[in-house]
């Protein structure tokens, strides 16, 4: 089973939406986070990104960001009413924004307080409750203590990043404290972090033979065939194939993002964040990037980009990743 990741301004739902219309493979997908609000009140833009009649095409897990048992309950209780039955904790985001909080990864030095916010919730539930984690804030070392906790729960899943908060997305996985923790698990694991391609797959897979679940977000934007790779194989694809769903797909993203976003600037941004992965689809994808990045204007962008989908020497039949394993 493959999940898509939670990526902060990226996996949102026009992403979602215009790879369901073109693409295969992802069973489920996390939102990224909701956060919890400081009051009980939780505005519509909060939860805009999970209205079901708005998700169509891709089976969406909320996720909840936050330290609050009482705001958890009630956000989960919402979620609901909207026709969920599985809400996502995230423990694992690193960002300093968040983890001097207490919140995301922020959380995993203090395991009794996440004891006690699992403790008071869970009762109170009406969702399945899944842990999104990673290893520690500071140091590995921290998830023994970790899983003590989460396997005294009745959780869903446990989905493991595992690197320390700290590392943020960079440094080595500590795949030796899961080769040393993985059978205390009572849970069903979900592995994040750098399935970058079908290589990168094999290895740990091949390393993790009980795990079924992997959860795969960078790699999917490097390469939005990925998940059909792993689970189908490649000979179907040719090139016409490939570059006929990529322009489309582009414009659908686009399409999605001029629909919900007022300002063309906005819109011109965000797709240029998209080209910092989009461009690996192609050979020349720095000079590709450094050329959208120096577009000014919204049609312009669009029209130069549409140029360089038509027409320019894909990568390995847009098969690269451009993720190193680690």
């Amino acid at each position: 089973m493959i999940y898509l990741a939670p990526l902060q301004g990226y996996t949102e739902k026009p992403f979602r939406f215009a790879w369901s219309s073109f693409f295969t493979g992802i069973d489920l997908a996390i939102s990224p986070f909701i956060p919890l609000s400081e009051s009980f009140v939780f505005k519509a833009k909060h939860l805009e990104d999970v209205i079901p009649e708005a998700n169509e095409g891709l089976t969406v897990i909320p996720q909840i960001l936050g330290n609050d048992s009482r705001k958890f309950v009630e956000l989960c209780k919402r979620l609901h009413d909207l026709g969920y039955n599985e809400v996502n904790w995230n423990l694992g985001c690193p960002k300093s924004t968040v983890t001097r909080k207490k919140r995301g990864a922020g959380m995993l030095p203090f395991p009794d307080i996440i004891r006690e916010i699992l403790t008071k919730s869970i009762p109170q539930l009406p969702v399945q409750l899944s842990v999104k984690t990673r290893l520690g804030l500071n140091t590995p070392d921290e998830f023994v203590e970790l899983i003590q906790v989460y396997n005294d729960f009745p959780l869903k899943s446990l989905m493991i990043h595992p690197r320390t908060g700290i590392q943020m997305y960079d440094g080595t996985m500590h795949l030796d404290v899961l080769d040393r923790t993985l059978y205390q698990i009572i849970h069903p694991v979900v592995f994040s972090g750098d399935i970058a391609g079908e290589a990168s797959y094999r290895l740990i897979s091949s390393r993790f033979p009980t795990i079924q679940h992997w959860m795969i977000g960078r790699g999917i934007l490097v390469n939005p065939f990925l998940p059909e790779i792993l689970t189908r194989g490649k000979n179907h694809l040719t090139e016409d194939n490939i570059r006929r769903r990529q322009y489309y797909f582009h414009d659908e993203l686009f399409c999605e993002l001029r629909a919900r976003l007022k300002h063309e600037r906005t819109i011109l941004n965000k797709l240029k964040d998209y080209w910092s992965y989009f461009s690996k689809w192609f050979c020349n994808d720095h000079m590709i990037f450094d050329q959208l990045t120096h577009k000014n204007t919204l049609s312009a962008f669009m029209t130069t980009a549409r140029d360089i989908l038509r027409n320019e020497a894909l990568s390995a039949f847009g098969t690269r990743t451009g993720l190193p394993i680690k």
